[in-house]
C-alpha cells in the first residue's frame, strides 16, 4: 500500500467552493448529531520567534479517513517570501491505521473557513441579504466573499483593510465578478454601515466593530479572533446578539467571546447554540427579521477532515497521482 501525496497546485484543482460548503454543512449537521470526535486544538505557541503551531485531530463517523492538521501562524513572515499560513493535513485510514493521503493544506483551511462562513451566513442572515461588509481584505475575506457569493444574491461589497494598498489588490482580484460592485472605505465605521452581513478576519486585539455602527437585522461572521486575546467584535454587540459558536470550548479560550468572557462581560449562559445544533435542526437559526446574528468561527478539525476526504476522493481519479511507500510490510 502506499500514500497519495497532493501539493498545493494538485489541491486547488480537487477543490472547489460550492462543493466544499456541501461537505462543511454536512459535517456541521454530523457535529450537531453527535457523529463526530474532535479532542480540544492544541497550540503551541512560540513567543520568541512571534508564531505558534496548531495541532486540530478529528474522526467524523462515514468518512473514509481521520486525520489531523499540523499548521502555523506567523505573521512576520509578510516580511518575506513565506505565507503566515502553512499547514498539511494527515489523512488516515480508521480501521487500520494506514496514512492513506499527506496533502498541503493552507488552501484547504482557507477553502473550508470561507465555506463555514457561507454555511452560518446561510442559516443566520436575511435570505435577501445583498450588502457585505469585509473588514479585512485578505486571502480569508476572499474566500469568505466567494462562499456567501454562493447562497446570496449580492450586489454590494465594501471593504477595509490596514491600507490602501491591500484593499486595490483585493479589488484587482476580484473586478471581474458579475453583477458586484466592489469599494474601498475609509474607515470601518464607513464599511459595515448599511451593510446585511459583515465579515471580520483581521489579528485585531482590540474592538474594531461598534454596535452603534451597524444595523438591525445584520448578520456577522467573526472569523478574526482564533487565539487567546484577539477580539474584533465590540463587546456591546455580542451582549445584544444571538450567538452561535462553531466550538464553545475553543471559542471560549480563543474565539470572538474569549475576551469578553475572561473579563465577567459576558456569560456563556448568552451563547445560544453551536453550529452544528442549527445546522441539523435542534435549535432554530434565526428567528426574526430584525434580530443581530453573530457566528464566532474558530475552525474545527471536523472541517479539515471533511474537506480532506472530499479532495481525498477525487486525487485517486487523477492520472498522474504521486505515491510514497511510507509504511513496509511486516
Amino acid at each position: 500500500m502506499k500514500t497519495l501525496i497532493l501539493d498545493a497546485s494538485a489541491i486547488k484543482k480537487l477543490a472547489g467552493m460550492k462543493e466544499s460548503i456541501k461537505a462543511i454543512e454536512d459535517v456541521f449537521r454530523l457535529l450537531g448529531e453527535g457523529k463526530t470526535n474532535m479532542p480540544p486544538k492544541v497550540y503551541l505557541p512560540l513567543p520568541e520567534f512571534d508564531g505558534d503551531f496548531r495541532a486540530m485531530p478529528a474522526w467524523v463517523k462515514g468518512l473514509k479517513g481521520c486525520g489531523i492538521k499540523w499548521v502555523n501562524v506567523h505573521p512576520q513572515n509578510k516580511k518575506g517570501t513565506l505565507p503566515t499560513v502553512m499547514a498539511i493535513i494527515i489523512l488516515s485510514d480508521p480501521s487500520i491505521g494506514f496514512p492513506l493521503c499527506i496533502m498541503e493544506a493552507a488552501y484547504l483551511t482557507a477553502l473550508r473557513t470561507g465555506a463555514a462562513g457561507g454555511v452560518a451566513a446561510k442559516f443566520l442572515a436575511r435570505p435577501d441579504s445583498k450588502k457585505v461588509a469585509l473588514v479585512g481584505c485578505g486571502v480569508q475575506a476572499g474566500t469568505q466573499l466567494q462562499a456567501i457569493r454562493e447562497i446570496f444574491d449580492i450586489r454590494k461589497v465594501k471593504i477595509w483593510g490596514i491600507n490602501d494598498k491591500e484593499m486595490r489588490e483585493f479589488i484587482r482580484k476580484f473586478k471581474g465578478l458579475k453583477k458586484i460592485d466592489i469599494k474601498p472605505s475609509p474607515t470601518v465605521k464607513a464599511c459595515v454601515k448599511d451593510s446585511d452581513i459583515i465579515i471580520t478576519t483581521t489579528p485585531s486585539r482590540k474592538p474594531i466593530v461598534r454596535l452603534e455602527w451597524i444595523g438591525e437585522g445584520v448578520h456577522i461572521n467573526a472569523i478574526g479572533a482564533d487565539a487567546e486575546g484577539k477580539q474584533e467584535l465590540d463587546s456591546k454587540i455580542l451582549k445584544k446578539a444571538k450567538i452561535v459558536v462553531d466550538d464553545i470550548k475553543q471559542a471560549s479560550h480563543s474565539g470572538e467571546i474569549n475576551v469578553p468572557l475572561s473579563r465577567g462581560e459576558l456569560s456563556k449562559r448568552k451563547i445560544y447554540a453551536n453550529i452544528g445544533e442549527v445546522v441539523c435542526g435542534k435549535k432554530k437559526g434565526r428567528s426574526r427579521r430584525g434580530e443581530i446574528t453573530v457566528f464566532d468561527s474558530t475552525g474545527l478539525a471536523i472541517q479539515d477532515i471533511a474537506i480532506a476526504n472530499l479532495v481525498y476522493t477525487k486525487g485517486l481519479k487523477l492520472k498522474k497521482a504521486r505515491y510514497v511507500s511510507f509504511v513496509s510490510p511486516k
